[in-house]
């Protein structure tokens, strides 16, 4: 088995974080209810301080969004005819997903303690939404 290399793993968790920037920023102004507006709000605003966070402690590490438009595209054709219940259970999603994606890259490499704690915190924050996503599905 092929271990994956720390810039890589760093690279992923930047990109997931990033995919969940790009879903909230295309779904916000389809949501309805100001409570469930708030929290995917909050949840960007976590997105977004853990990847600062990541960045300036990995300034050398490349930050881009893998299949953007793709991905862009997805949120948009999903969200056609959504409503909030249809919308937190797309984020909810995305959210087990990072989570899966983050368990593979574990197993997948030796990670140091510090890694391991930015991947525990991008986990931690996906585990939160989840619960308070599911009040609106």
């Amino acid at each position: 088995m092929i271990k994956l290399n720390q810039k890589t793993i760093i690279e992923e968790l930047l990109n997931g974080l990033n995919m969940g920037m790009v879903s909230i920023d295309h779904l916000l102004d389809k949501i309805e209810n100001e409570k469930l507006r708030n929290i995917v709000m909050h949840q960007r605003k976590s997105y977004g301080e853990l990847k600062d966070d990541i960045i300036h402690a990995y300034p050398d590490v490349i930050d881009k969004t893998k299949q953007k438009l793709m991905l862009e595209g997805m949120v948009e054709m999903k969200s056609i005819i959504a409503d909030d219940a249809k919308i937190a259970k797309m984020l909810i999603e995305g959210c087990n997903q990072a989570m899966i994606n983050m368990t593979h890259l574990e197993n997948e490499s030796d990670i140091s303690s510090e890694i391991e704690d930015y991947m525990t915190k991008f986990e931690s924050i996906n585990k939160h939404y989840v619960e308070e996503l599911k009040a609106f599905i």
